[in-house]
C-alpha cells in the first residue's frame, strides 16, 4: 500500500527529489500545486492554469486523475493516459523540454518487526572467563614460560645439527633461485621464440596476401581480355532486343496552301506512248492527279527507358539529309511533313509509332517517344554512360543497328525466298511488316576501336552503312558512349558518333529520368588511327 510518492525532478543538469504524502499530488507551475516547477521549464501553452499532472491515491496506489492535455507527456514511451497507475520506477516526460519526472511509491512498514537475528548473543561462564583473563597476569607467565622453553630448546640442540639445519636450509634457498632463475630465463627464451615464430607469421600472411592480390589482378586481366573478345556477343544478348529498325515516310506541302506536292502528270505523245523524261530534277507540283510525292528511309535507334527512344536528327526529321528530296526541283516552294515513323524491334511483331520530341540544334540527335500505352516488357532499357572518363582512344567499342535497313535482312536469306518475299511484298511497310511478323528483324553487331575523339564526335572503327545513323556505340562498360550519325566518305570502314553526354542532356530536357543502371565490367581493347581529311557524310 502506498503512502506517498519520492518524486525526483531532472532538467538537463538540474535534478532535485521531493517526497510527497498527501492524498491529491497537484504538478505544475500553478501557485497551489503541491510540487511547483519552474515556467521557464515547462514548453509555452497558449492558454491553462498551470497544472501539469494531478495523482491521486486510490485502493493503496496513485493513479493518473488529470493532466494538461496541451502538453505531450510521455509516460514510460507513451502518451499518458487518464487513470495510468503509477508504478514503482514510472518516468513521465514533458516534450520537447527535457524535464522528466521519475515516481517511487513509498510503502507503509509492516505492524510487528522481528528481532535482529544477528546480535550476538555470549554465554555468561565465556563472558566470566574472559574478564578473569583480563584481570590475572597468568598470560604473562606463560609468554616467559614459552620463552624459556624455546631458549632451553635451542641450547641442547648440537651445533652439528644446528649447521646441518643451515645447510639444509641455505640448500633450500638456493635451489629455489636457481629454479626462479632457470624458470625466468626459459620464459625469456619462449618468449623471444614466439616473437620470432609471430614474425615469421607475419612474413607469410603478408607473402599470401601479395600472391593473392597478384591473383586476383591476372584474374581482373582475364577477364578483361575475355570480355573484351566477346564484347559485342554479349551486348547483342543482355541489349540486341532494344535496338530498333526506324522506318517512315514523308512528303511536301505547297506553302500557304498546304497541298501536297505532286510528281508531274506523264506526257504522252502522237501516238499515245508515254514520253521518257530527261535526266533533269522532276519538277513537283499541287496541281494535277498525279501520285503524291512520297520519300520513303530506314534508320536505326534504341530504347533507353521511360518510353523514349533516341536517333538521329536527321532520321526524325529525314528530309534534312534525304538526297532523293532534295535533288527534286520545284516551281513552288515546299514545306516537309512526316507522314509516319515507326520503330520496328526484335522479337515484338508490330511496329510501335514513333512522336517526334525534340531535335538537336547542333548535334545530329533526336528524342522521340513510343506511341503506345504499355510498352513490351522484352524491350530491354540500353544503359548510357554518364562518366566522360571512360571514353578514349584505343579502347574497344561495339556498334551495333541496321545498315543497309531491310536489305541487309534479305540478304541474309536464301536467294530464292528473298525474291519470293520482294514479288509478294512490294512496298517497305509491307515487307518490314512480314519481316517482324517472322522474327527476321535482327540488328547488326561490329567490333571495333576508338581511333580518334572530338569535343563533339567519336571515331571508331567499326563497320556500318546507310541505314547505321542512330544506332547505339557501346564502351567496353557495356554502357552507350555515342550515337552513330556519320562515316568517313574515303574509308567505310571508319564512322563518327555523337558523344551520349549530348544526348543525356537533350533526353533531360524531353521529360526523361535515368532508369537504375546495372552493373558492369569494364574492358578496354586496341586501336589504329585513321585518316581524318575525309568528310562526314550522313548515313
Amino acid at each position: 500500500m502506498a503512502t506517498g510518492l519520492v518524486i525526483h525532478i531532472s532538467s538537463g543538469d538540474d535534478k532535485h527529489t521531493e517526497v510527497l504524502t498527501e492524498e491529491r499530488i497537484r504538478i505544475g507551475s500553478c501557485d497551489d500545486c503541491d510540487l511547483r516547477l519552474r515556467s521557464s521549464d515547462l514548453p509555452k501553452r497558449s492558454e491553462g492554469n498551470g497544472l501539469v499532472l494531478e495523482l491521486a491515491r486510490s485502493n493503496g496506489s496513485y493513479r493518473v486523475t488529470n493532466f494538461d492535455d496541451s502538453l505531450e507527456l510521455i509516460h514510460n514511451g507513451q502518451r499518458l493516459q487518464t487513470n495510468a497507475e503509477i508504478h514503482d520506477g514510472d518516468e513521465v516526460k514533458i516534450q520537447p523540454s527535457n524535464l522528466a519526472l521519475q515516481f517511487f511509491p513509498i510503502r507503509s512498514l509492516p505492524a510487528v518487526l522481528p528481532a535482529n537475528s544477528r546480535e550476538t548473543h555470549v554465554a555468561p561462564f565465556i563472558e566470566a572467563a574472559a574478564i578473569e583473563s583480563a584481570a590475572t597476569a597468568r598470560r604473562d607467565d606463560a609468554k616467559v614460560f614459552l620463552r624459556e622453553f624455546t631458549r632451553e630448546l635451542v641450547r641442547e640442540i648440537k651445533p652439528s645439527t644446528k649447521l646441518v639445519t643451515l645447510a639444509i636450509a641455505l640448500a633450500l634457498v638456493g635451489g629455489i633461485l636457481y629454479i626462479g632463475f632457470s624458470m625466468f630465463k626459459e620464459m625469456q627464451r619462449t618468449r623471444r621464440l614466439i616473437a620470432e615464430q609471430a614474425a615469421q607469421l607475419q612474413g607469410a600472411r603478408d607473402q599470401a596476401t601479395r600472391t593473392n592480390q597478384q591473383l586476383t589482378d591476372l584474374g581482373r586481366s582475364n577477364r578483361e581480355i575475355r570480355d573484351s573478345l566477346s564484347l559485342a556477343v554479349k551486348l547483342r544478348s543482355d541489349y540486341g532486343s532494344g535496338v530498333c529498325l526506324i522506318a517512315g515516310s514523308f512528303y511536301y506541302v505547297e506553302s500557304g496552301t498546304g497541298r501536297p506536292l505532286r510528281y508531274p502528270e506523264a506526257q504522252m505523245n502522237e501516238s499515245g506512248a508515254t514520253v521518257q523524261s530527261s535526266g533533269d530534277p522532276q519538277q513537283l507540283t499541287p496541281e494535277g492527279k498525279a501520285a503524291i510525292a512520297e520519300f520513303e528511309f530506314v534508320g536505326s535507334g534504341f530504347y533507353v527507358g521511360n518510353g523514349f527512344v533516341i536517333t538521329n536528327r536527321h532520321i526524325a526529321q529525314p528530309w534534312r539529309a534525304d538526297d532523293r528530296a532534295q535533288s527534286l526541283g520545284g516551281g513552288v516552294r515546299g514545306q516537309p511533313r512526316l507522314k509516319k515513323l515507326n520503330a520496328y524491334f526484335p522479337d515484338y511483331p508490330q511496329p510501335i509509332g514513333l512522336k517526334f520530341k525534340l531535335a538537336g540544334q547542333q548535334d545530329d540527335l533526336a528524342v522521340c517517344a513510343l506511341d503506345t500505352t504499355e510498352i513490351p516488357t522484352q524491350i530491354p532499357v540500353i544503359p548510357l554512360e554518364e562518366d566522360e572518363n571512360a571514353v578514349a582512344v584505343g579502347k574497344t567499342v561495339v556498334m551495333m543497328g541496321y545498315p543497309s535497313g531491310p536489305d541487309r535482312l534479305l540478304a541474309l536469306l536464301d536467294d530464292a525466298e528473298s525474291r519470293g518475299i520482294q514479288q509478294r511484298y512490294g512496298s517497305l511497310d509491307s515487307l518490314l511488316g512480314y519481316l517482324a511478323q517472322n522474327r527476321r528483324i535482327q540488328p547488326l553487331t561490329t567490333q571495333g576501336n576508338i581511333t580518334d575523339l572530338d569535343v563533339r564526335r567519336i571515331a571508331y572503327d567499326a563497320r556500318t552503312a546507310e541505314g547505321g545513323s542512330g544506332a547505339p556505340l557501346f564502351g567496353p562498360s557495356g554502357k552507350v558512349i555515342g550515337v552513330n550519325f556519320a562515316i568517313f566518305t574515303e574509308n567505310q570502314a571508319s564512322n563518327f558518333a555523337v558523344p551520349i553526354q549530348f544526348g543525356i542532356n537533350l533526353l533531360q530536357r524531353a521529360g526523361w529520368t535515368a532508369p537504375v543502371e546495372k552493373d558492369g565490367k569494364d574492358t578496354e581493347g586496341s586501336a589504329s588511327q585513321q585518316n581524318a581529311h575525309a568528310g562526314p557524310a550522313p548515313q
